[in-house]
């Protein structure tokens, strides 16, 4: 069936954030927390899980990761809205998108094949993201599904596209109702290969240039498995 939708991850996906993130993170700690900076090693395996920001923090944090004590005590508001604010003005310029991501972007819009983004990143920081990099137009801002947007939920929960994209999608003039198996969900994590499976026949391509873990990935036999981007226009055009 041809392709009528592709879903793309953000971080480690289209654009390569890894260094802003984590630069971000330690700016937070050193904000609110200097003396307990965590490492390098647990940093990267939580971008590499694909885990949310209040997530991240949770496990990062000394008085709540693996100390038993009562995770509600943790002002979760604080923190992310401390990283978000150091993100916007330290992490943008440090975001850069991964090779053929203008050209991958061009082509779908070409062909009229409608794009979308769901991220653990906030909505703003994505469009932002975009924006600079010359792509604003490549995804109408409704098409972006973000932390806190509503009716969202973090994948690979299936809520994001039910309760999110599909009304977008109608409210664009699309088709009121879509085959699974026409949409292609593109990331590079566990969470967005499940994603895929989770909304219910949706074709999944693994991106193993990215952040996730490989071994974990692979054992959930992605639909297809790509080493850049340019390889996700010859999927496009073979679905045609």
């Amino acid at each position: 069936m041809s392709i009528k939708l592709v879903i793309f991850d953000f971080d480690g996906t289209l654009f390569d954030t890894h260094r802003s993130i984590a630069h971000c993170i330690k700016l937070t700690f050193e904000t609110l927390l200097p003396a307990q900076a965590p490492s390098e090693a647990e940093v990267h395996r939580l971008i590499s899980s694909g885990a949310g920001l209040q997530d991240t923090f949770k496990a990062l944090h000394p008085d709540v990761a693996g100390s038993g004590h009562d995770s509600s005590d943790f002002d979760e508001d604080k923190w992310t809205t401390t990283y978000r604010s150091l993100y916007a003005e330290h992490g943008q310029p440090l975001i850069t998108p991964f090779p053929g991501a203008s050209e991958l972007l061009a082509s779908l819009r070409a062909r009229a094949i409608p794009v979308a983004i769901v991220s653990n990143k906030g909505v703003a920081a994505v469009a932002t993201a975009l924006k600079n990099n010359g792509l604003g137009d490549s995804v109408p801002e409704d098409f972006i599904v973000g932390d806190k947007t509503p009716g969202a939920s973090r994948k690979p929960d299936p809520g994001s596209y039910a309760n999110v994209l599909l009304p977008a999608m109608k409210a664009h003039g699309y088709a009121d109702s879509m085959e699974a198996s026409s949409v292609l969900v593109v990331g590079d994590t566990e969470a967005d290969i499940r994603f895929a499976t989770n909304i219910g026949g949706a074709r999944s391509v693994w991106c193993r240039y990215g952040y996730g873990d490989k071994a974990k990935c692979e054992k959930l036999l992605p639909d297809f498995t790509v080493d850049s981007l340019q390889e996700i226009e010859e999927i496009i055009a073979g679905s045609q």
